[in-house]
């Protein structure tokens, strides 16, 4: 089996976490180049079952030598046909990276020989109230997993995760749930290897 270089998925890894960040940035802004990614053009809950299947998604790890991930037929039984796609390079291989889009929300995969090994959802917001407050953001701790995180404060709305030869990362953002009344308010927690290691906020009260 041919070993992927570290630059390579470090490339990626920093490419969809920057994607996902950028998404979630510019919802209160509105753009004629971005008119997908604005509060006024993302509806809540807007396809749900869309981020719903989205959790359905596994990300193969190095140690399983990037096998056992969510292969393109799966993806097709979740999605249907992706409205693009294309072969990124990672180090010594080539990915095929697929998307599909409803409406403003879009999913993306990238497999390794038909396993997935990265996967994002962005320009989705969930309906909910507004019980998030800055106290319980504080209560989040390093150490604290992903599955903890979920159940303290319900599914983020955005996501992207990723494998690569040394690293296992997810990025979640959360919009909605928010008890705020800054229009761009956000949470976004990083984990590696399922462990919170990096969290900020915007406009929590």
């Amino acid at each position: 089996m041919m070993k992927m270089k570290k630059t390579g998925l470090v490339i990626l890894l920093a490419a969809l976490t920057v994607n996902l960040a950028a998404c979630s940035s510019k919802q209160s802004k509105k753009t004629s180049d971005e008119p997908l990614q604005t509060n006024t053009v993302i509806k809540k809950n807007d396809h749900q079952d869309v981020r719903l299947k989205f959790n359905q998604i596994k990300t193969a790890k190095a140690a399983d030598q990037f096998k056992g991930g969510t292969s393109l037929e799966q993806l097709k039984a979740l999605f249907g046909e992706p409205v693009k796609q294309e072969q990124v390079p990672a180090g010594d291989v080539m990915l095929d990276s697929y998307t599909w889009r409803f409406d403003s929300v879009e999913v993306s995969a990238q497999l390794f020989q038909d396993s997935t090994i990265a996967r994002s959802i962005s320009n989705f917001k969930f309906d909910r109230k507004a019980t998030i407050t800055k106290v319980a953001y504080d209560k989040l701790a390093s150490g604290v997993t992903y599955a903890q995180a979920v159940e303290f404060l319900g599914e983020p709305d955005m996501i992207s995760e990723t494998s690569s030869s040394d690293k296992e990362s997810l990025q979640a953002i959360w919009i909605s749930g928010l008890k705020t009344n800054a229009e761009d308010a956000q949470i976004s927690l990083t984990f590696e290897k399922n462990t919170l290691t990096e969290k900020t906020q915007k406009g929590l009260e």
